[in-house]
């Protein structure tokens, strides 16, 4: 081994010591709910994605259940979120530009986290929430709705579809590409989520769909614009008069 050859060898020795160390330290600092899902994300890739288990509003502490007038002030509250605001206010952190990467959770404050978490929770309870879980709508009309997200970042609203499909709602998912294209097709650009609910008369419903949409693409699916639309089904059967 020539000199050259035996300094870098010895530098990089010791450089990896350091960064091992910067490491360690590094993520002692993190959840160990988030190691978890780093490590199993390391090991099983998209397969591995957490499916965020959601709160009815009900279940946040001294929160009364989710009716038409408590909706309606969560609609302009989320409506308010932009992007700027967010950053702002210290609930994003150096974030990517939108168009690029998932925002991780090391670009989220605790509070944006929360917000986030909140945003979840509600699309859930929009989505699929009924009077045991504290959510007191009266639901006149049968809606679809559509949401078009790059199959790469899928898994962060993915949670909406899994709960459907668990609740044996209307939850599907069809392949941009057509329905002669695999399942599993990984070049495919796009992934499309249908996902049937329930309307007010007020149609706050899907004002909220939209709002908590604008939330979760700001602090985490990070596209320039998320494309989602609504369209009435069917009104729904209350049976006899």
């Amino acid at each position: 081994m020539s000199g050259i050859e035996e300094i870098i060898g010895r530098v990089r020795r010791e450089l990896d010591g350091e960064l091992r160390e910067r490491v360690r330290r590094e993520l002692a600092l993190r959840p160990r709910d988030w190691l978890v899902d780093q490590l199993l994300g390391q090991a099983l890739g998209d397969a591995a994605s957490p499916v965020p288990t959601p709160r009815s509003p009900a279940a946040r502490a001294g929160e009364p259940g989710l009716d038409v007038a408590a909706l309606a002030e969560l609609v302009e509250r989320f409506r308010s979120f932009t992007r700027e605001r967010l950053e702002a206010e210290g609930h994003l952190i150096g974030p990517p530009a939108k168009g690029g990467e998932l925002i991780g959770p090391d670009r989220r404050s605790p509070t944006g986290a929360e917000l986030l978490h909140e945003a979840k929770d509600l699309l859930h309870a929009l989505l699929f929430g009924a009077a045991e879980d504290g959510v007191y709508l009266n639901r006149v009309a049968r809606e679809l709705l559509t949401v078009t997200v790059p199959r790469e970042k899928a898994h962060s609203i993915a949670f909406a579809l899994r709960a459907a499909t668990e609740a044996g709602a209307n939850g599907t998912w069809r392949d941009p590409a057509g329905p002669a294209a695999p399942a599993h097709n990984q070049r495919a650009p796009n992934t499309l989520f249908e996902v049937a609910y329930g309307e007010v008369t007020e149609e706050l419903v899907g004002h909220g769909i939209a709002a908590c949409l604008k939330v979760i693409n700001n602090l985490e699916i990070n596209e320039p614009v998320l494309y989602a639309r609504t369209e009435s089904v069917a009104e729904i059967d209350t049976g006899p008069e």
